[in-house]
């Protein structure tokens, strides 16, 4: 149904071409294209008749494909409308007359949906054959040459190839972990999930798992929006809200089918979200994840899953137990298993909660890796393309990058905490900056999403004040249950219950 988006919940469909207006400027598009076709084929034509040349053949073959595009912009437009109405009559029958929009989609209609990594890895794949292609192109046929001439920034090319390497071992590592693990399905236990209810099912595995390691568990609602066009097409995900769940390395999975592992999910959705929808560049998908540390390639699934709002579903009314508890982790044990760097002591100014510098260190070394090829392709435009609106568009982003870096790698954070009020200080190596906040400065300690990373989420956390406005006293918390439970302990450092 290429052309048309879909406003799932409502039971419209809308036409990119729907409006008699863009139908018209579709049309008289289309016009010149077909007329210089036909003209194009028309004298080609003439040409080889009168003096059997074969360029007349090209000349009409030319136009040919002229008139072709022309054309089929004129029958596009004259036949949006029907197109349109027939799509909207279809959805409508699939979804019994808009009510039931997830039944538009046939793996969501069979509680059945496959992982969406072979999506990623056919991308990465894609990718990689380009960038390693364009960097054969550019470095063995002229950086020896350029070379040769003492053209030492020739060495700036370099870059091609070196990202397509790097693209090419994350596409290898992929098809290793889509071979080891095999095809996996998420199959739900009720179609759909409920905003004000719950998602349950089971993750079924292609193949055994034993995780060394905790094997997390998120769900996330995720608003995307698509902004330009063409080439110069590009797609912001921002998460509108995250849970999380930990399982035990030894959690011991049922075995729903032989040699196969069934991961139990179960969340309870909170009121107020918004449903899955696409309309436009904009849109809401819900995306489950499970990740675990393995030795040889992580095993690591992604499924877009149908949440929707039920009729009959009471919202906030989901009392029965998690049945998923018996498998998770505890915080504490959370702690231990992934090596949190945050230090918690007891001292003369009460509870210290203390923030180390670098303290997430893949995501800093991302973040360093990000600068360092920022700085090349800057550089690239300085030495090679000699273009001014480049120079000044990667020097800034370069500079905002730097500074980012900087950040991450040498601030730091100390809380202290007592029933008399927090003292919270942040640190940049011998540069410091605290505050002191009394108890009857402070409403609340609240957990705040800041910001994601793909559909990683970061925290940080925050002194709501008397006001209504927030004092920041710690960021960049990858782990949500961590975050939570740094709050609960903060809490109850100050004499208030959680």
């Amino acid at each position: 149904m290429a052309g048309l988006n879909f406003q799932l919940g409502s039971g419209k469909v809308e036409s990119k071409a729907g409006s008699l207006a863009s139908r018209v400027v579709l049309f008289l598009f289309g016009t010149p294209f077909a007329a210089f076709g036909l003209f194009a084929v028309w004298g080609g034509i003439k040409k080889f008749h009168d003096t059997g040349s074969k360029e007349g053949i090209f000349i009409a073959l030319f136009g040919l494909v002229f008139a072709s595009v022309g054309f089929g912009q004129m029958y596009a437009a004259t036949t949006a409308e029907r197109r349109r109405r027939a799509a909207e009559e279809k959805w409508r029958a699939q979804t019994d007359g808009g009510s039931k929009p997830w039944l538009a989609r046939a793996d969501w209609a069979a509680g059945r949906i496959k992982y969406s990594n072979n999506a990623l890895n056919v991308a990465l794949g894609i990718s990689a054959a380009a960038f390693c292609g364009m960097g054969g192109i550019f470095t063995f046929p002229m950086l020896p040459e350029e070379l040769r001439k003492g053209n030492h920034k020739a060495l700036l090319v370099l870059i091609f190839p070196l990202a397509g390497i790097v693209l090419l071992a994350a596409f290898v590592r992929g098809m290793l972990a889509q071979r080891r693990y095999g095809d996996c399905f998420f199959e739900l236990a009720s179609i759909p999930g409920a905003v004000g209810g719950t998602l349950e099912g089971m993750i079924q595995t292609g193949a055994r798992l034993t995780p060394e390691h905790a094997l997390h568990l998120n769900l996330s609602c995720i608003r995307r929006v698509v902004s330009g066009s063409g080439n110069n097409r590009s797609t912001r995900e921002s998460i509108l809200w995250q849970d999380g769940k930990v399982f035990r390395p030894n959690a011991g999975w049922p075995e729903l089918k032989p040699g196969r592992s069934a991961i139990p999910v179960y969340f309870k959705i909170p009121a107020g979200h918004p449903e899955c929808f696409a309309r436009g560049n904009e849109a809401v998908l819900w995306r489950l994840e499970a990740k675990a540390n393995m030795a040889g390639p992580d095993f690591s699934v992604t499924f877009e899953v149908p949440v929707f709002k039920v009729a009959g579903v009471d919202a906030g009314q989901t009392t029965e137990a998690d049945p998923t508890a018996a498998w998770q982790m505890p915080v504490e044990e959370i702690r231990r298993d992934e090596r949190s760097r945050i230090q918690i002591s007891d001292g003369p100014r009460g509870r210290e909660f203390y923030f180390p510098a670098a303290r997430n260190i893949g995501t800093t070394l991302y973040l360093t890796l990000m600068f360092l090829i920022c700085t090349a392709f800057t550089l690239a435009t300085y030495f090679l393309f000699k273009s001014l609106f480049f120079e000044i568009v990667f020097t800034a982003l370069d500079v905002l990058i730097f500074f980012a870096v900087l950040d991450r790698w040498f601030k730091s954070s100390r809380v202290n905490v007592d029933p008399t009020g927090v003292y919270a200080r942040k640190s940049w190596l011998i540069f410091s900056r605290s505050k002191n906040f009394t108890i009857s400065d402070i409403r609340s300690i609240e957990l705040k999403l800041a910001f994601n990373v793909g559909s990683h989420a970061f925290y940080s956390l925050q002194l709501v004040l008397p006001s209504g406005k927030t004092a920041v006293i710690a960021t960049d918390l990858p782990d949500k249950l961590e975050a939570e439970w740094l709050v609960r302990e903060m809490t109850k450092a100050l004499g208030r219950h959680v």
